[in-house]
Order: C-alpha cells, then sequence, then structure tokens
C-alpha cells in the first residue's frame, strides 16, 4: 500500500501513516504527511502523524517513509523518531505497530523494505 502511494520516479522523502481500527483493518489509504525539500529529507512530525491518524480514527497505526537511495539503512533521525512516535502513541492510546522504511523497487537482496519492529526498535 505504501508503495503504491509513492510517485514513480520522485526523489524526495515521504512519510505516511498509515490508520487501522483495534482489528488491523486498514481504515483509510496511507496519508501522506510530509514531504522532504531539495535534500530530500522529510521531517517525520508526529503531531501531523497523531493529526491525520486520529481524524481517520485509528487505533493502531504503521508509519512509512521511503529512502529515495534505496539505502535501508535506518538512520538516527529514523530510530529517534520511532522511539518518540511510539512513547506519543502510548499516551495517546494508539497502537504503535511498525516504522517501515521503503528503499528503490531495486534494493539490495531483493528486499525493498525494512521494519524497525523486525529490527526490535
Amino acid at each position: 500500500m505504501f508503495r503504491a502511494a509513492l510517485p514513480k520516479g520522485q526523489r524526495e522523502e515521504r512519510v505516511f501513516v498509515l490508520p487501522l481500527d483495534g482489528n488491523g483493518k486498514v481504515l483509510a489509504k496511507p496519508i501522506l504527511v510530509s514531504v522532504g525539500h531539495a535534500d530530500g529529507t522529510a521531517a517525520i512530525d508526529a503531531g501531523a502523524i497523531f493529526r491525520e491518524a486520529l481524524k481517520a480514527g485509528a487505533e493502531e497505526i504503521i508509519v512509512a517513509h521511503n529512502h529515495p537511495s534505496g539505502d535501508l539503512t535506518p538512520s538516527r533521525a529514523d530510530i529517534a523518531a520511532t522511539k518518540e512516535l511510539k512513547d506519543l502513541a502510548a499516551r495517546l492510546g494508539v497502537v504503535f505497530l511498525d516504522h517501515i522504511i521503503l528503499g528503490s523497487d531495486d534494493s539490495v537482496e531483493g528486499r525493498n523494505f525494512v521494519s524497525l519492529a523486525e529490527q526490535g526498535i
């Protein structure tokens, strides 16, 4: 779903939130909450993420953003944002399921995303 929301050939980072109900049912298509600037980096804005998620009636969320370079390595900022989002979600009574980083379609080893939840983050 996140990959389908990315425009073909774009070079900026984009941050999305996927709102789900308490049973993991998708409530809406991924919602774009931030687009990177000329340097490509997009801010992971917790306020925008939760505003859109709550507006959609989310009880659970998945956040995703792309790395146009194709490098799936989470940055320090990605890890810090994930921890902040998880903490804020708990305070709001929302289950934070995952933060996914999307690489390019031709990423190394055929896998074009990484789940920070799978990495224990």
